[in-house]
């Protein structure tokens, strides 16, 4: 452990000596420690890069659909594909490869350029991509830096041998084509599984001496080495070859003399397309590309800056802010005619249903217009009202999953579209998809059993394993989109008379998950499978304190226990402990598929996932501890948090190795994760103190602690501007466009304000502080607040107050018939709470004073 602290030491004193100029550009993080993982992308291309070497270990097409260049044989050793090379002869010397090790890299969520120097030459080499032609750019730049003309021959080659989408099959064989100008390469597929894709290298800088595109003639291996670096290969000129069907490379050769800082520049366009299309897109590309590369560019950081804002003051918090927004900008890719959210620049090349709904619960606080698009790709892949899980190209077509009964999709579908309507006030969206939404909750609740709980037979968020029994995760997530369905039918649907039943459902669950699912000896929620005890402690679980399932006492002991078990220092929140679903008897009590959960520490096995990290900073939070959150999300979710910590890279990962006792302790996978970036943004909205509630949004009276006013774009049927300043934990003055309003809760009839305003300090009148209805208007006149609201017949509603004095009378709908308790705290204000069964058509509720 102390090996590992004097690492991590050293880390942070690196990185500080570069601190200060990593904010000059928000998007621009500068990395020299020669390690870890890249991923970059755009629309149509992504590139994976391994160990910090300058070349791609992986290059993913999503036109016409989703092939990939990578020879890795095992998903767990990827970083040993090398279908690309580069290699340098200066002078008379020995021909050497270069870009083997690991380079210098200053990175961006949508490109990257790598560096490296000798004694001779100093090396560049930066990949772009185009916003609307389906190809990325890589620029090799070669500048002699020695005070003499040096003759420079530089050679590059890759391997145009493809993967197929979901089966893997790998593709070695293609008709090649070498355009009559001898600086284009194109391989023809033929294969019905490529989708007859033509994959095509051309030049378009430094004009190549020579070209092959036969990997035969080079005898390039996987390994990344041909002969053109043996001492007894001759170069032979470029002759124009005739089409033919054989293993096809796109390989060149350079040579010139370089004057004292002349540089040499290389350009390679690499691209898919169908193969009738190929000539076209050449075309257009040789013409185009260095616009389209700046369109990109300018989409991404319009998306991560200009179109809204969100600054805390804290330089390191804002900069990822920013991050996030260009992440879910470049993680979207193209699949059957449409540009759609994925996971990853160059993994996992289809689409996640989870991975949208999981991305939206952070962009719906800012761009409703992705969220709406996003909720209506959803519905526009659903079968029967049954929503997809997965969207994919296999073999010969593009295949849809659907989700079964049992898969938390659902779940998840109906607490994005909740979360939508509570911001856009879109109830035409209802009528759309309402019935996608009722068939999602009737699915669902074919697992909630006799005793109030809900059952699955994954062992917690997870999309493998086989054991069914009474969930934690699952009965947690359950209660809130439940709930969540009252909100939306409550718009549609109010006088419903199963409305009350299924709230009564969620008294019984919250009931049956602390009293069932509680473990006093282990202090956590705990699952069963059967009727077996399951004493691993899941992350999962934190949902239920995210959520406000728990009692303060219990969250605090569960946190003292996730603190104690599960949370890897300076790294995060593991997924599971003990960390033991690679063992055999795990194994066959799962149904696991071998290994796929991964071995001890990683992926799903105890591996650190971003959306752990915000559920325990979000539990937290739950329990008033928001400043030990914010600076927990500071050190393990933000880009320069994560930069700096052991093994870290600049990433907004998929997951992190976790075993302390290794070496490899913090090891980043796919460090350009597209939920990762929503989460961020989630947990940095909800600290700062703005809260998606079942009905209404609310701002919070417990909030983060920031140097600087809080100043953001929150959407509420548009976008806002909110300035939240002061500090403590009561809200001393709230205006709408400068009109003084009652409430933390975010009123209906506000909804075309433009500007709100918190200021935090010392109560000087009252507010409501919550409502478990649908607020519509709150006013405070002659020491009376009148408050109209509006729900479902029979719900049970509450409205929390908090007045300097103690309220007298309460009267709903102009009868003293509401139940009123109120309660002195410590800083001498009242808390109270009024509650009453309502009507069917809105309540209008008075409080006097």
């Amino acid at each position: 452990m102390m090996r590992l602290m004097h690492i991590y030491t050293l880390y942070l004193c690196c990185s500080l000596q570069s601190a200060m100029s990593q904010f000059v550009d928000p998007l621009s993080f500068s990395f020299d420690r020669k390690h870890g993982q890249v991923e970059v992308g755009g629309p149509f291309v992504g590139a994976e890069f391994h160990h910090s070497r300058p070349l791609p270990s992986r290059i993913s097409f999503y036109y016409p659909v989703a092939n990939s260049i990578d020879l890795s044989k095992d998903y767990w050793k990827r970083d040993e594909s090398m279908p690309m090379a580069l290699g340098v002869k200066i002078g008379n010397s020995k021909k050497q490869w270069i870009g083997r090790e690991g380079w210098e890299y200053v990175l961006s969520p949508h490109t990257v350029t790598f560096s490296n120097s000798d004694a001779n030459f100093s090396y560049r080499i930066t990949y772009e991509f185009c916003l609307n032609e389906p190809a990325m750019i890589v620029s090799f730049e070669l500048k002699n830096i020695t005070s003499q003309a040096q003759m420079i021959t530089a050679y590059t080659h890759l391997l145009l041998a493809l993967r197929t989408c979901q089966t893997y099959a790998r593709k070695d064989s293609a008709v090649m084509m070498s355009v009559s100008d001898g600086q284009t390469v194109v391989g023809q597929f033929s294969d019905t599984d490529t989708k007859s894709a033509a994959v095509f290298v051309m030049n378009a800088g430094e004009k190549a001496v020579r070209t092959w595109s036969d990997a035969n003639e080079l005898a390039i291996h996987d390994d990344g080495n041909s002969i053109w670096s043996d001492s007894s290969f001759t170069s032979v000129s470029h002759k124009d070859q005739q089409s033919k069907q054989t293993r096809v490379a796109a390989a060149f050769e350079y040579s010139r003399s370089l004057k004292p800082n002349e540089t040499m520049q290389i350009v390679l366009i690499i691209g898919s397309s169908q193969g009738n299309e190929v000539n076209e897109k050449i075309a257009n590309l040789s013409k185009n590309w260095m616009n389209e590369i700046r369109m990109y560019d300018e989409l991404v950081r319009r998306k991560a800056s200009k179109e809204t804002y969100f600054v805390t003051g804290d330089r390191t918090i804002d900069r990822s802010l920013q991050w996030s927004k260009a992440l879910l900008t470049t993680n979207a890719h193209y699949l059957d005619g449409q540009i759609v959210p994925m996971p990853c620049p160059a993994e996992y090349n289809f689409f996640f249903t989870h991975d949208l709904l999981m991305t939206n619960l952070g962009a719906v606080n800012y761009d409703l217009e992705r969220v709406k698009n996003n909720l209506l790709y959803v519905a526009s892949l659903a079968q029967d009202s049954i929503i997809p899980h997965a969207y994919y190209w296999r073999d010969d077509g593009f295949k849809t999953e659907l989700c079964t009964p049992s898969n938390w999709n659902h779940l998840w579908f109906i607490e994005v579209f909740a979360s939508y309507l509570r911001h856009s006030l879109d109830t035409a969206m209802i009528r759309q998809l309402y019935p996608l939404i009722a068939k999602s909750l009737k699915e669902m609740m074919t697992q909630l059993r006799d005793d109030h709980l809900m059952y699955a037979f994954r062992p917690d968020w997870w999309d493998i394993g086989w054991n069914e029994g009474p969930r934690t995760y699952i009965t947690a997530l359950g209660i809130r989109e439940i709930e969540n369905y009252l909100f939306i039918a409550s718009m549609i649907d109010r006088k419903n008379p199963f409305l009350i039943d299924l709230e009564n459902k969620t008294v019984a669950m919250r009931s049956a998950l602390v009293g069932k699912l509680w473990d006093e000896s282990l202090n956590y929620l705990i699952n069963y499978n059967g009727k077996d005890k399951d004493e691993h402690k899941y992350m999962g679980s934190l949902l239920a304190l995210a959520f406000n399932h728990l009692d303060t006492g219990r969250s605090q002991k569960m946190i003292g226990s996730v603190k104690k078990d599960l949370l890897a220092p300076h790294v995060g929140v593991r997924a599971v402990i003990p960390a033991d679903f690679h063992t055999d008897s795990l194994i066959n009590y799962f149904k696991l598929a071998g290994k796929e959960a991964g071995d001890a520490y990683t992926y799903i096995n105890g591996g650190v996932w971003p959306h752990n990290n915000a559920w325990y900073a979000l539990a937290l939070h739950s329990v008033g501890r928001s400043n030990e959150a914010k600076e927990f999300v500071k050190q393990m979710m933000t880009i320069d948090g994560i930069a700096q910590s052991p093994n870290g890279i600049p990433a907004m990962y998929e997951y992190r190795y976790s075993d302390e006792s290794s070496p490899r302790y913090g090891e980043i996978d796919k460090p350009s994760f597209l939920w990762a970036g929503g989460f961020y943004l989630y947990t940095i909205y909800t600290l700062a103190g703005m809260n998606d509630n079942i009905w209404n949004l609310s701002f919070s009276e417990r909030y983060s602690a920031f140097d600087s006013t809080i100043r953001a774009n929150y959407t509420f049927a548009g976008v806002k501007n909110v300035e939240i300043t002061g500090s403590g934990n009561r809200a001393k003055k709230i205006s709408y466009d400068g009109v003084s309003v009652p409430s933390l809760v975010i009123p209906l009839e506000h909804r075309s304000s433009k500007n709100i305003v918190i200021e935090k300090g010392d109560l000087t009148s009252l507010y409501l502080k919550s409502v478990s209805a649908i607020v519509h208007s709150a006013v405070y006149k002659k020491n009376r607040l009148t408050c109209v609201v509006s729900s479902f017949q029979g719900h049970t509603t509450t409205l929390e107050i908090v007045s300097r004095n103690k309220p007298s009378r309460a009267y709903v709908n102009g009868k003293k018939n509401a139940e009123i308790v109120s309660i002195k705290e410590n800083d001498g204000a009242w808390n109270s709470k009024i509650t009453f069964h309502a009507s069917d058509a809105r309540d209008s509720i008075s409080v006097n004073w």
